[in-house]
């Protein structure tokens, strides 16, 4: 079973990293330090941030 604090505390550090990085940066340094799954979780953020824009340009 996963533990819950953790997760929150990886989404933190992965909030941290995009509000004070943008979202290319800071998954470069969790890339970096070798945070995977922040990394995943910037990656998902990135594309959702994509597929927004791709949605409002369309419309």
């Amino acid at each position: 079973m996963a533990d819950p604090t953790l997760d929150k505390q990886k989404r933190a550090i992965a909030r941290n990293l995009i509000e004070t990085r943008g979202l290319q940066q800071a998954f470069h340094a969790a890339t970096q330090f070798g945070w995977h799954d922040i990394a995943d979780r910037i990656r998902d953020e990135i594309e959702q941030s994509r597929n927004t824009l791709r949605s409002e340009i369309s419309h």
